[in-house]
C-alpha cells in the first residue's frame, strides 16, 4: 500500500534511496531525533560503512531482492544490522536470509534475532511513546535502488570511500511540497538518511547531500 500511494503521487519506486533531501529538512529531523536522546541514552546518532565492504556484500548477495537495515541492540546501544532477503517483512527467515554487521562480518541467525528482539524490548519500548506506539524495526530497499544510488554518487564523486547514515525522526513539513504528505504520514517515526563520504585534496574529506525514501516496517 505504501508504494501504491507513492506512485499515485508521482513518486516512482526508482526514487527510493536516490531522492535528495533538503538540508533544512535533514537538520529538522536530525534535531528531533537528538532530542529523544535526552531521555533515551542508548540512542546512536550516526553510523558508517566502508564502501568497498558494502559493495562486496551487495555482490555476494546479489541473488537476494532486498537489503534490509534492522535496528538492533548491540553493546548496550542502538546499532544497525544488514540483512539480504527475498522478503520485505520484519520476520527473519533463518537459514535463508544473510545477516551482517556494518563491518561486513556475518552474524549468526540466533544472535541477530536476539539483538533485534533486544532492540524491540529495550530501546524500542522506550521509543514507542514517541513514535506513535510503533517499535520501529527496519528500513529496507531493493538492491536495484541501492545500486542506482551508488552509480549516481560515483558520477558526482568518484572518490567515495564510505556511507554515513544519520538517524532522524520525521515530522510534518512543507519545505519540500512533493514529499509533505509522505513526511506527515511518517510523523514521529525514526529512520535515517544517507550521505556519501568522499576524499578531497590535502587529506580532507567531505559529505555529499542527504538521500532518503526507504520503506519502513512495521
Amino acid at each position: 500500500m505504501e508504494l501504491e500511494k507513492l506512485q499515485e503521487k508521482g513518486i516512482n519506486q526508482k526514487d527510493f534511496f536516490i531522492k535528495k533531501i533538503d538540508k533544512k529538512i535533514e537538520d529538522l529531523f536530525v534535531e528531533r531525533y537528538r532530542n529523544l536522546s535526552t531521555n533515551i541514552k542508548e540512542l546512536t546518532e550516526s553510523f558508517f560503512i566502508d564502501l568497498e565492504i558494502f559493495k562486496k556484500l551487495l555482490k555476494d548477495n546479489q541473488s537476494k531482492k532486498y537489503c534490509k537495515f534492522y535496528y538492533i541492540h548491540k553493546d548496550t546501544y542502538l546499532n544497525i544490522g544488514i540483512c539480504f532477503s527475498d522478503n520485505d517483512q520484519c520476520v527473519i527467515i533463518e537459514k535463508e536470509d544473510k545477516l551482517f554487521d556494518l563491518f561486513g562480518e556475518t552474524i549468526g541467525d540466533e544472535n541477530f534475532i536476539n539483538m533485534k528482539n533486544d532492540f524491540e524490548n529495550i530501546i524500542g519500548a522506550k521509543l514507542s511513546p514517541h513514535t506513535n506506539e510503533i517499535k520501529d524495526i527496519l528500513t529496507f530497499y531493493t538492491l536495484d535502488n541501492i545500486k542506482g544510488y551508488l552509480e549516481k554518487m560515483k558520477d558526482s564523486h568518484p572518490s567515495i570511500y564510505g556511507l554515513k547514515f544519520n538517524m532522524w525522526q520525521y515530522c510534518p513539513t512543507n519545505i519540500d511540497p512533493e514529499l509533505a504528505e509522505e513526511f506527515t504520514k511518517r510523523n514521529n517515526r525514526i529512520s535515517f538518511c544517507v550521505h556519501a563520504l568522499f576524499n578531497k585534496k590535502n587529506n580532507l574529506y567531505s559529505e555529499g547531500d542527504a538521500y532518503d525514501l526507504g520503506n519502513l516496517r512495521p
